[in-house]
C-alpha cells in the first residue's frame, strides 16, 4: 500500500462534512463567518475532517484567488485538530495543478479532482487529465464521481480501475444515486482505494453487505450539517450504530434520517439537481452562517426556507 493510501486509511474516519460559502453584504467572501462555520462544524460530534471547495461550496462561481483564500482560511482555523481535504477541480489542467499546489502548500492532506465537468470528455482524455495533475503535485489525491446531470461526467468502471490503481489516489467519493451502482464499485475498487458515499443509506448498506473493504467514513455530507445539532446529534449517533453493528438500530436511525431530509435530498436529487440553495439558507437556523448563493443558483424564498425549518422541528429537530 502507498503512502497516500496508508495515510487516508489512517486519518479519515467518521463524517467530514462539506463546507458552505458566505459573503458579506457587498458579495466577497465573509471571512469570520467562515471561521465561525468551522468552529461550528467541528462542534458536532464525530466531525473527523472538513471538505472545501465542492459543489456546495460552489466553486465554479469563485476565482482563483477567492478559491485558495477560502482554504487558507479554513486551513488556519482548523489548525490541525481534523484533517482537511481540498478540492483543485478545475476545466483547464494547468489551474488544477494550481489549486492543487496551494492546497497541499497550506497544509491540505487530501487533495479532491473531478473530472472536467464541462467540454468534450472521454475516457482516455480524463485520464490524461487526472495522470497531469497527479504527475505535478506529489500529494494524496481523492476523486469523484457522479451521475447527477449539473455536475457533469460519470466515469465508469473500468476508467475507475485506472485511477484506482494510481498510487496517489487514495478515495474515491461515489455521488451515485443508485445504490446498486456505488456497491458494484466498492466491489470492484474497494479494496484499492476507500470508496465513500455522502449518503447514510449507502453507508449502512455498504458496512453490511462488505465490512471488509467498506471504510468508516463518510465524504462530502450536508446533511451532517442540518439534520443535527450540537444537543441533538442524530447522524452521529446512526454512524455509532452502525460502527457497533447495532443493525436494526441503526436501521430505525436511518430512516428518521431520510423521512425528515427527504424534502432537501429526496426528490430533489432523484431529478439530478442539487438543492444548494435552500440547504445553505436554513443552516443560519441551525448555528451557521446561512445566505444566498451567487447567481445564476436559484435562491430559496423566504415561504421555502420557513418550510424547510418548520418540517424539521416536527421532526424533532430544535433550530438553535
Amino acid at each position: 500500500m502507498t503512502d497516500a493510501k496508508t495515510w487516508a486509511r489512517t486519518n479519515l474516519s467518521g463524517y467530514i462534512p462539506v463546507m458552505f460559502t458566505p459573503y458579506t453584504d457587498t458579495g466577497e467572501i465573509d471571512e469570520a463567518a467562515v471561521r465561525a462555520d468551522v468552529e461550528y462544524t467541528l462542534s458536532l460530534p464525530g466531525v473527523g475532517g472538513l471538505y472545501v471547495g465542492s459543489v456546495w461550496q460552489e466553486f465554479w462561481l469563485l476565482t482563483l484567488p477567492e478559491r485558495k483564500r477560502l482554504a487558507e482560511i479554513v486551513l488556519d482555523a482548523v489548525a490541525g485538530r481534523v484533517p482537511v481535504a481540498v478540492s483543485a477541480t478545475h476545466t483547464a489542467p494547468d489551474d488544477a495543478v494550481d489549486l492543487a499546489t496551494h492546497a497541499a502548500e497550506a497544509g491540505a492532506g487530501m487533495i479532491m479532482l473531478w473530472p472536467p465537468f464541462f467540454g468534450p470528455r472521454g475516457q482516455s482524455g480524463v485520464l490524461a487529465f487526472f495522470d497531469y495533475v497527479l504527475g505535478r503535485v506529489p500529494a494524496p489525491f481523492g476523486v469523484y464521481n457522479t451521475s447527477l446531470s449539473e455536475i457533469g461526467y460519470e466515469m465508469g468502471l473500468p476508467l475507475l480501475r485506472e485511477l484506482a490503481n494510481r498510487p496517489q489516489i487514495a478515495l474515491l467519493l461515489d455521488g451515485a444515486v443508485r445504490l446498486d451502482v456505488f456497491l458494484e464499485t466498492l466491489a470492484a475498487v474497494g479494496r484499492d482505494v476507500m470508496v465513500t458515499s455522502p449518503v447514510e443509506e449507502y453507508f449502512l448498506v455498504a458496512r453490511m453487505l462488505y465490512p471488509e473493504v467498506a471504510p468508516d467514513v463518510l465524504m462530502g455530507s450536508s446533511r451532517a450539517l442540518f439534520l443535527q445539532t450540537p444537543r441533538q446529534p442524530y447522524l452521529h449517533e446512526f454512524f455509532v450504530s452502525v460502527e457497533k453493528g447495532q443493525w436494526h438500530d441503526a436501521q430505525k436511525r436511518l430512516g428518521w434520517i431520510m423521512a425528515s431530509g427527504e424534502f432537501a435530498h429526496g426528490s430533489v436529487l432523484r431529478e439530478g439537481k442539487t438543492p444548494l440553495g435552500l440547504i445553505k439558507a436554513l443552516r443560519r437556523a441551525y448555528g451557521q452562517s446561512g445566505g444566498t448563493p451567487r447567481v445564476p443558483i436559484p435562491a430559496p424564498s423566504d415561504d421555502e426556507v420557513g418550510d424547510a425549518v418548520a418540517n424539521l422541528r416536527a421532526a424533532g429537530l430544535d433550530p438553535l
